[in-house]
């Protein structure tokens, strides 16, 4: 019953139309009721197939918002991690140059032990020579 008022809808604007056959226009003037049906029916298949398409385009565009969604999160949370990473590599680089000073004062404070330790052998032999030379070297002369 839709299909026959549609028929007879498409067929009134037809005749109502008052339309003229022209050299340009040809088909138009020559279609009938049956060739506009197939027409429409050829459109509302066209329109059906590009709203499911659309539908298809629009699901996938919210699928790739989701993902990049997603993907934006774990970017910000690996930042996070290389943030943390950096904070921890420059604690780590600030405790190994205090340990660079601490022992590079160590060292100079072990090399002046050394040489405070050499002359005060240098100066305890000395002392025993002169003991020595004062207790045993005076008598001989």
């Amino acid at each position: 019953p839709a299909a026959a008022d549609h028929q007879r809808g498409s067929a009134s604007l037809a005749a109502g139309s008052g339309l003229r056959a022209s050299p340009q226009f040809p088909a138009r003037m020559e279609r009938t009721p049956g060739d506009l049906r197939a027409s429409l029916l050829s459109s509302d298949q066209q329109l059906q197939t590009t709203t499911a398409s659309l539908r298809q385009t629009q699901q996938i565009c919210d699928e790739t918002e989701t993902i990049g969604a997603s993907i934006l999160g774990e970017l910000r949370g690996q930042r996070e991690q290389l943030e943390a990473a950096r904070d921890n590599l420059d604690e780590a680089d600030q405790s190994l140059s205090h340990g660079r000073q601490m022992i590079r004062r160590m060292l100079t404070r072990t090399i002046a032990d050394k040489l405070i330790l050499y002359c005060i052998v240098f100066l305890l032999l000395a002392l025993i020579g002169l003991i020595l030379y004062y207790r045993f070297g005076i008598k001989n002369t």
